[in-house]
């Protein structure tokens, strides 16, 4: 086939193309579809036995009820990493769930107790999130329980059937989770690197297109940042599928750690092949025979000679990206593959520290997330039964879940918009569709198991989408209940509203923090990260073996970032993304680039070359002057990313560093010492 066919064939500028290209970046594990799948299929089969159930002895409409929200929470926050850890949760679930709807059918004749018993029972559930997922888990399956038995008034006779219906919900989804739908990891790692090939097939395409030896475009450099972008997600992806090691290692010893070596070097060729191709492409023949992974057209494309043109560096660069896809696959090897093979005493990863930066006061840090989602809940309480003494709920279940992953008062504020947003478009959305399908009801059937899938396929991307495919099959099923009206919808936008605002409220007025503390609390981890990778690497130069595994250190500062970026986005722009060019935005990118020269350095030791006195000099001539920007860049942590001016229009640009072909190590460290430099002078 000749290189131009295979160039217009690959452009992938097409619908379909496009439309791949998303799915594939969106869920290349296909993790996201086994959740939503597992939710419904729980819910389908839960559903179906109670209904068998019922043709021996009529069950009370709380049974079912609860059978929907074990089904959706239940699939949704129980992610132990073992059988017989999410098996004691679950049990743990169980009884939660069954205390909490007894206690509101007793409480119900009495609503002002009931309503206090709630908030007993909210704060309970946030004090359990400090005891890791598994409390996380079960609070907020205890916290709908309550609101399903306050809501539904079940009678203490029923409550024996009801929980029935919570064990047949519970064994449902255990068995969806570890019999029908498993997770294994081998098997998603796999689907993650096909995704990655697929990727790095689209960026050797990109380079492609221009043709004749041309440089890319803007627009063809746009789209290979974007690339690069989606490739470094899939592959932190996909090292999370290898079996991790002791004492923050991101991967075990022998087959795991080889394999996320050769996983890490496969990304890290590709990014140095992107950079090095904006001044040359590789050759159009040797792209073209790489595409197809064909290893002797590869050899016979291949220059020859050492030569430094910029266009040999890029097609040396090439063809170690070839190798280093072999190398991987070679090692990832058949199913079984060895890497996966798990130690029967699997060290657990530690727990993450509580977020700092609450100010001082009497009360214990542990209580004050009950304390503030509590008092947050009770204002949405008071200020619900005004607007509607009986969809009152609402508000509560808004006020309660805004706080949910919130790192701060911003985190918090966001949410409720998002909520809102999302309420706001499926009631204008679902009021058409539920007026079009009126009397249809296999249609609206269909529609509402349709529409609850994707919510909970989009719950982990998009809150705001979530909440709106919700809102749209909630219009319907009013609609097969015969209770739907636009006022219904309108009541819940009200009610939605109330508990966004008593959140952001309490958020802000009751033990606030910051979202420069707690983006300073994020840069405090990154350079802390940074400092250990820096000594490390000193440790490597002067010959200490046991200076620490640079690679996985690397790799613990890419975390480590992922986790500041998400941390300042309440900091640079409108409350939504990081994507104004402000300073925050440049103090992003120039710690991207830290990051990304981290791993250069990790993968300049990983050669094996011994640096000679020379090289040694350099690296601790560099060191010395990156731990000094270090402590000052940590010294100013609190004030780091506040607001402020984007750099005027005439200063220099930011030019990057010349790339350099072979694996040096002291010049990653220079590398990494300007860029902070330039952060701190950005200050």
């Amino acid at each position: 086939m000749a290189t131009s066919d295979i160039s217009e064939r690959a452009r992938g500028d097409g619908l379909p193309a496009r439309l791949l290209d998303r799915i594939a970046a969106s869920d290349p594990a296909l993790s996201r579809l086994r959740l939503a799948s597992r939710a419904m299929l729980s819910l389908g089969l839960s559903g179906a036995l109670l209904g068998g159930f019922t043709l021996l002895h009529p069950l009370p409409i709380a049974a079912y009820g609860m059978t929907a929200v074990i089904s959706f929470t239940g699939s949704m926050s129980v992610r132990d990493r073992s059988v017989r850890a999410q098996t004691v949760t679950r049990a743990i679930a169980a009884v939660a769930a069954i205390a909490s709807v007894l206690l509101a059918s007793l409480l119900s004749p009495i609503p002002l107790v009931a309503d206090l018993a709630f908030l007993a029972v909210i704060f309970a559930a946030v004090y359990a999130r400090q005891y890791g997922p598994r409390g996380f888990s079960v609070g907020m399956i205890a916290f709908m329980a309550y609101f399903i038995g306050d809501y539904l008034r079940p009678t203490p006779s029923d409550i024996g059937w009801i929980a029935m219906a919570i064990v047949v919900a519970i064994a449902v989804t255990h068995l969806m989770a570890f019999v029908v739908l498993p997770d294994n990891p081998e098997r998603d790692f796999r689907r993650a690197v096909t995704a990655m090939d697929r990727r790095i097939n689209l960026i050797l395409r990109a380079l492609m297109a221009p043709g004749d030896g041309a440089a890319p475009s803007a627009g063809t450099r746009k789209a290979l940042r974007g690339h690069l972008a989606r490739l470094h997600e899939t592959v932190l992806m996909a090292e999370g599928f290898i079996p991790q090691g002791e004492a923050g290692s991101l991967a075990a010893e022998g087959a795991a750690s080889d394999l996320a070596i050769a996983l890490f070097e496969w990304q890290l060729t590709v990014e140095r092949l992107v950079s090095a191709s904006f001044a040359a492409p590789p050759p159009a023949d040797l792209l073209a025979a790489a595409l197809r992974h064909d290893d002797a057209a590869v050899r016979l494309a291949a220059p020859s000679g050492d030569g430094s043109a910029p266009e040999r560096v890029t097609a040396r660069l090439l063809l170690r990206a070839h190798a280093a896809r072999g190398r991987l696959m070679t090692m990832l090897g058949p199913v079984p593959s060895p890497a996966f093979v798990v130690p029967a005493t699997a060290p657990r990863p530690p727990p993450a520290p509580a977020a700092g930066g609450a100010t001082r006061s009497l009360i214990p840090p542990s209580l004050r997330p009950p304390v503030q989602v509590t008092i947050a809940c009770a204002i949405a309480i008071g200020c619900g039964l005004l607007v509607s003494p009986a969809r009152w709920y609402w508000a509560v279940i808004t006020a309660f879940i805004v706080f949910n992953n919130a790192r701060s008062r911003a985190d918090t504020a966001v949410r409720a918009l998002q909520r809102t947003a999302g309420t706001f478009g499926g009631l204008i959305v679902g009021t058409a569709v539920a007026t079009l399908v009126h009397g249809q009801t296999e249609v609206s059937v269909a529609a509402i198991l349709l529409l609850f899938f994707f919510a909970f396929y989009f719950v982990q991307t998009s809150y705001s989408l979530m909440i709106f495919l919700i809102t749209v099959a909630l219009a319907l099923l009013y609609g097969l209940m015969g209770m739907f009206s636009p006022e219904l919808l309108t009541i819940r936008l009200a009610e939605t509203v109330i508990g966004g605002l008593a959140g952001a409220a309490a958020a802000f007025l009751i033990y606030p923090t910051r979202a420069s503390v707690a983006a300073a609390a994020a840069l405090d981890k990154y350079l802390a990260a940074l400092r250990d990778l820096v000594t490390a690497a000193r440790g490597r130069a002067h010959g200490d073996a046991a200076a620490g595994d640079l690679i996985a250190q690397s790799r613990i500062l890419d975390r480590r970032y992922a986790d500041l970026a998400v941390a300042v986005r309440p900091i640079g722009g409108p409350w939504s993304v990081v994507t104004r060019f402000g300073r925050v935005r440049e103090k992003l990118l120039l710690l991207a680039a830290c990051t990304h020269w981290a791993r250069m350095l990790a993968r300049g030791f990983a050669a094996g070359r011994e640096p000679d006195a020379a090289t040694v000099a350099r690296i601790d001539a560099a060191a010395a002057e990156l731990d000094a920007g270090i402590a000052a860049a940590d010294a100013r942590r609190a004030s780091l990313f506040e607001r402020g001016e984007a750099r005027p229009a005439d200063e220099p640009p930011r030019n990057p560093p010349a790339i350099r072909e072979d694996e040096d190590p002291a010049f990653a460290l220079e590398v990494i010492s300007v860029l902070v430099s330039r952060l701190l002078a950005e200050t």
